[in-house]
């Protein structure tokens, strides 16, 4: 994110990332408490992740309703996700009519798609807020102690010595 709001070189690549990657990340959510908490969750693998969503909304008495966030942007994100992911070209035809001191401010600005035009700042912090958020209200629903690797990521390990005779 940083790069992107240094506006550094690839920083709309960055923004991307980001949307992507929330995309990504609130499926591993679902996943991973699908897993823990709906039997037989094998069985809803080839559903849609709103779906999924819904399904562990409904298993923890979660009102998921779309018209309000975090689920109105859940719903954007992973509509987005899938629109980079089955991309289909989109001709971009734009006609300006510039004095010559906005054609030599504007002349490198290249016209953008309907869905690069989504790929903003806002919406960058936006999907991530709304991760962050998801996950929170799941694990709100569950004892602490289950929230090891849900809440955060980690290991935990042991070791004894023992001296060999």
């Amino acid at each position: 994110m940083e790069d992107a709001e240094a506006k550094k070189p690839g920083w709309f690549y960055s923004q991307l990332m980001v949307i992507t990657f929330s995309a990504l990340s609130l499926e591993a959510i679902g996943n991973a408490f699908g897993e823990r908490y709906i039997d037989r969750w094998e069985d809803f693998e080839s559903s849609s992740l709103i779906a999924k969503l819904r399904l562990l909304c409904n298993h923890f008495n979660i009102p998921m309703e779309a018209e309000n966030e975090p689920w109105s942007t859940a719903i954007w994100v992973v509509g987005f996700r899938n629109k980079i992911a089955h991309a289909k070209p989109q001709l971009v035809e734009e006609s300006f009519i510039w004095t010559r001191d906005e054609y030599d401010k504007r002349q490198t600005e290249e016209p953008k798609s309907k869905l690069e035009k989504q790929i903003t700042m806002g919406n960058a912090r936006r999907a991530l807020k709304a991760v962050s958020e998801i996950k929170d209200i799941f694990c709100d629903c569950i004892p602490i102690e289950d929230q090891h690797g849900l809440r955060n990521d980690g290991w935990t390990g042991s070791a004894k010595l023992t001296i060999d005779d």
